[in-house]
């Protein structure tokens, strides 16, 4: 289903996601839809549209007649949606190396050097933001509309716990290791395939 098809409720949605993931938005916090209508100078449909998403990421709870607020952290919740993600993650790393195009790859290696910059840095919260990215076109080069949504919607509920605890638990050049090493799995994948199609060519010249 696509809950977000303009560009200002994604533009809004993105926004939002991004200061309660980040925390500018703590939980509990109460998100006065008149003050963001103004903020954003939307009217209240494209506003609401955009925390329908996010209630449905579980990043925000509506309460009728009360308004709208942070929700707290669950970690049980959490720890479930993990559970979730990794598979997901995998399955959609099988199907992206069937069918992730050039292009893709050369996103994903424009971010790896955006990344590697950030070492000399203190940027874990861009190296988060890039760590993002990077995921998202391997959501993308699946070509399926449902697994990308999927994680999608996983990504955003865990992302709270994962961008506080990131910078503690695994060094940031470990991050960027780990995404040049899908990079070129993947790679490694596409030279493999276009080799394997040009033997078949190659065949049926010579059978020709």
């Amino acid at each position: 289903m696509d809950y977000i098809n303009t560009s200002r409720p994604q533009k809004i949605f993105s926004t939002i996601r991004d200061r309660i993931v980040y925390m500018e938005y703590p939980p509990g916090k109460l998100l006065p839809e008149k003050e963001l209508c103004a903020e954003f100078k939307v009217s209240r449909t494209p506003l609401r549209e955009a925390i329908q998403k996010l209630k449905e990421m579980k990043l925000v709870s509506v309460i009728p007649r009360f308004g709208t607020s942070v929700s707290p952290v669950d970690i049980n919740e959490i720890r479930s949606a993990f559970e979730v993600k990794i598979k997901l993650e995998g399955l959609a790393g099988e199907v992206a190396a069937k069918r992730i195009t050039a292009d893709k790859l050369a996103e994903m290696k424009a971010l790896i050097e955006k990344a590697d910059a950030l070492l000399k840095e203190d940027g874990q919260r861009r190296l988060i933001e890039i760590d993002t990215q990077f995921h998202e076109i391997i959501y993308q080069a699946t070509q399926n509309q449902i697994l990308q949504e999927m994680l999608q919607n996983l990504h955003g509920r865990c992302a709270r716990l994962w961008n506080s605890a990131l910078g503690e638990i695994i060094p940031l050049p470990t991050i960027i290791s780990q995404l040049k090493e899908i990079h070129s799995s993947l790679e490694k994948r596409i030279r493999q395939e276009h080799a394997g199609l040009w033997r078949i060519t190659c065949g049926i010249s010579s059978i020709g």
